[in-house]
C-alpha cells in the first residue's frame, strides 16, 4: 500500500473539511443516476466503490439495498465516512464494509456485480503503469457478467478551468485548489489551499488502456444521466464496461496463425 500516491496527486495537501463544506460538493448528487445504471445493467447488488471518499454515494446505494464495499486510501476521508455512517440506520450500516487500500494493489478475495470509479479519481493516477494496475485489479474483481462504471474529465473540461500548469511530456495538469467557505451568516470567502494533479486523457488513449486491461466498453455516455457523448468540450467520459471474454486457446498440436 503506497500512501505517497496521495502526496503526488495533491490529495494530502488540503484540509478535508474544506472539501466537504464546499457548496459545489455539498450539492453534488450522483446517487440517483448511479443507482439507475445499476438497476438497468447490473446482474446484482454487490457493489464495490473505489476512491469512495466521504461515502455519500456508498451510503446512498446502501440505503437503496445494495451491499457495498467502499475502498479508499485516505485515512481522513475514511474517518469522515465513518462519522457519516454512524448517523444512519443500523441496517444500512450492516450493508457497508470500509476498506483502506490502494486502487492499484488491492486484493479483496471476492468479485462484485458492479464496480464504480467516478468523480475523476482515475485521473489522479499519474502514470500509465498505475492506470493499468488499477484497471487490472478492477478486471480481477469483476464477476464474469459484472459491470464497471468509470467517469473522467475530458481534455476540453480540464483545459477550460483557469490557472493551471501543464506538462505535455507527462500530460499532467497541476492547479491550485480554491475552496468556497460559507460562514454562519451565509457570507462566502475563497480559500486557496493545496494543489491537485491529474493526468489528461484523450479518448484514444483511454480506449487503449481499457483494451489492454481486457475490459470491453458496452456504453459511452457524456454524463451519468446517460446523455450520448457528443461534445468533449462540455461533457465527461462515462464508460460502462464488462470483462472481456477469455480468448479461445489453440487446440493441442496446433499453432495460432
Amino acid at each position: 500500500m503506497d500512501a505517497s500516491r496521495l502526496d503526488s496527486c495533491g490529495w494530502a495537501s488540503f484540509r478535508t473539511e474544506l472539501f466537504f463544506e464546499e457548496p459545489g460538493r455539498r450539492a453534488r448528487q450522483v446517487g440517483p443516476a448511479a443507482l439507475a445504471i445499476i438497476e438497468a445493467f447490473s446482474p446484482g447488488r454487490r457493489v464495490l466503490e473505489l476512491c469512495c471518499g466521504g461515502g455519500a454515494l456508498s451510503i446512498f446505494l446502501a440505503k437503496a439495498g445494495c451491499q457495498v464495499t467502499a475502498l479508499d486510501l485516505s485515512d481522513p476521508m475514511l474517518q469522515a465516512f465513518r462519522q457519516s455512517l454512524a448517523n444512519v440506520d443500523p441496517q444500512v450500516r450492516q450493508r457497508v464494509t470500509l476498506v483502506r487500500e490502494d486502487v492499484c494493489t488491492f486484493d479483496l478475495g471476492q468479485t462484485f456485480d458492479f464496480i464504480i470509479l467516478e468523480d475523476d479519481c482515475f485521473g489522479y493516477l499519474l502514470t500509465e503503469q498505475d492506470q493499468l494496475a488499477c484497471l487490472t485489479k478492477v478486471r480481477r474483481h469483476l464477476k464474469s457478467d459484472g459491470r464497471f462504471l468509470l467517469t473522467n474529465k475530458t481534455p476540453g473540461l480540464e483545459f477550460a478551468a483557469p490557472d493551471y500548469e501543464y506538462d505535455p511530456a507527462t500530460r499532467i495538469i497541476t492547479r491550485p485548489n480554491d475552496w468556497t467557505a460559507v460562514d454562519a451568516n451565509g457570507e462566502q470567502t475563497t480559500i486557496r489551499e493545496g494543489i491537485e494533479r491529474r493526468r489528461v486523457f484523450h479518448l484514444d488513449e483511454l480506449n487503449s488502456l481499457l483494451d489492454r486491461s481486457d475490459l470491453d466498453v458496452l456504453h459511452r455516455w457524456g454524463d451519468l444521466d446517460r446523455t450520448p457523448f457528443q461534445d468533449p468540450a462540455s461533457q465527461e467520459y462515462v464508460f460502462l464496461m464488462q470483462a472481456a471474454p477469455p480468448q479461445p486457446q489453440p487446440e493441442a498440436g496446433t499453432s495460432p496463425d
